[in-house]
């Protein structure tokens, strides 16, 4: 097994092999786009790797139940006790399909993960420690003088 040194900027732009169809299609395009920012280390690349991985999730999830429908139908099936056969099968009501959970999960961590990389407006401000200046405040009413001119 080789070293690694993880304080090197920049993730590898290849995919593990390791990663689903999805994730393998998403990872190339996150790691281009996070080599860009110099606060990216190759200690990120785990991060990067389970966000592509709940990412695979998502969508395989999200295409069950475009089959499936988010609901599914419960039977309670009678069986024969002579010979074992189906006797009847009965309508029980509905149960949400399971997929909708794993895709809530996913999409939960897609966020989480994508916060600490920088993938929203609020992350990269924070990535860019953007201050407001320490001088005098304007008021609206200035600001939107400045603004219009």
């Amino acid at each position: 097994m080789t070293k690694v040194d993880l304080s090197k900027p920049n993730v590898p732009n290849q995919a593990p092999k390791w990663l689903g169809e999805y994730g393998k299609r998403l990872y190339p395009k996150l790691a281009t786009y996070l080599n860009k920012n110099d606060k990216i280390l190759r200690a990120d690349e785990y991060l990067l790797q389970q966000y592509c991985s709940a990412y695979d999730v998502y969508r395989i999830a999200f295409q069950d139940l475009q089959e499936h429908g988010i609901q599914q139908v419960i039977y309670k099936t009678s069986l024969s006790p002579v010979d074992g056969k189906v006797v009847s099968k009965d309508f029980q009501g509905y149960k949400k399909n399971p997929a909708y959970q794993m895709m809530s999960d996913s999409l939960s961590k897609l966020n989480a993960i994508g916060r600490e990389l920088g993938l929203s407006p609020k992350a990269r401000s924070e990535m860019l420690d953007l201050k407001a200046p320490a001088g005098k405040k304007k008021s609206a009413k200035e600001s939107l003088k400045e603004f219009f001119g």
